[in-house]
């Protein structure tokens, strides 16, 4: 036998592939977990091997919230079938983030030819536009927030203004969105700081990881963010902002036993001629007051009070 036909050198070699990997038996129970699947995910292999997928560890879910376990889950549609197949979805990484994946699922025979599990391939893709994602910082670029690890409200001041002077010059469309978390003052209250600390954390990253390369969020008030959307105009604002809207609420954190998440209210505006930093921030903050008050003063939700 040749070396590379060592099955051992072709197990080591799928181990250390960044593309995330993982195999399951005929009972959905996951055998083999390489280290792509722990750089997407955070869990290891020691969180996951011998537990079953349906176990509540990745809870792929869509961009409507809807949860892809059971019988909606991609591997039991392909063991069932025999039948490759791609979707796009969002996995729950260990700290209670979103992320967005590509998913390959392919069943696996054995040398009859029957199906005796499957194997799903994931990798990072970015929700609204082409190319490779990269996190919102880079090294070096700009001062991260101490609370979520974004842009900081100076930085997010400066990307408005390189927008409004694109915009004067070039006609360059870019919008602005404010997201508040709601009952926010309650849900800290009931949670405490430690537990608001850990949802903004993971909210913020669910955000970046939703947007592109080119946008910009960060932390602006207290349960709140400011998103600068480039080259979005009115016309696509409304999508954005629905979006956004759903992916946090499938955001959740592991707290003592329970897990949390959280609702968000947005209000958006987009740039228009004679527009400068006030105006433009005052629209957007009077379409999220607005929307704060058709929201109502309801009590919090059996959901959010967890």
């Amino acid at each position: 036998m040749l070396k590379l036909e060592n099955p051992e050198v072709f197990r080591a070699v799928l181990e250390s592939l960044q593309t995330g990997v993982y195999i399951v038996d005929e009972d959905r129970r996951i055998v083999f977990w390489n280290d792509g699947a722990e750089r997407i995910s955070g869990f290891l292999r020691q969180d996951v091997v011998g537990r079953l997928c349906r176990d509540n560890i990745l809870v792929h879910c869509d961009e409507n919230h809807a949860v892809l376990c059971g019988d909606a889950c991609p591997l039991t549609d392909t063991m069932r079938d025999g039948k490759p197949r791609s979707v796009e979805i969002y996995l729950r990484h260990k700290a209670g983030y979103r992320v967005p994946v590509k998913v390959w699922a392919v069943p696996v025979r054995d040398e009859e030819g029957r199906i005796i599990g499957a194997a799903e391939s994931f990798e990072m893709r970015t929700v609204a536009a082409t190319g490779a994602h990269r996190p919102n910082l880079v090294a070096g670029e700009i001062r991260a927030d101490e609370t979520v690890g974004l842009a900081d409200r100076d930085m997010l001041v400066a990307r408005i203004n390189e927008r409004l002077t694109a915009f004067v010059e070039r006609l360059v469309p870019f919008s602005i969105l404010r997201i508040q978390m709601r009952h926010w003052d309650q849900w800290k209250a009931r949670r405490g700081h430690l537990a608001a600390k850990a949802m903004l954390f993971g909210v913020g990253q669910t955000l970046t990881n939703t947007l592109r390369p080119v946008d910009m969020v960060g932390p602006w008030n207290e349960g709140g963010f400011l998103v600068v959307i480039a080259y979005c105009g009115a016309d696509v604002l409304e999508h954005v902002s629905e979006l956004l809207k759903k992916i946090v609420k499938c955001a959740e954190i592991e707290w003592w036993g329970d897990r949390l998440s959280v609702v968000a209210l947005l209000g958006g505006a987009s740039v228009e001629p004679g527009d400068d930093m006030e105006s433009i921030l005052e629209r957007a903050e009077q379409s999220l007051e607005q929307n704060i008050r058709k929201d109502g003063d309801c009590a919090l939700s059996a959901q959010e009070a967890k």
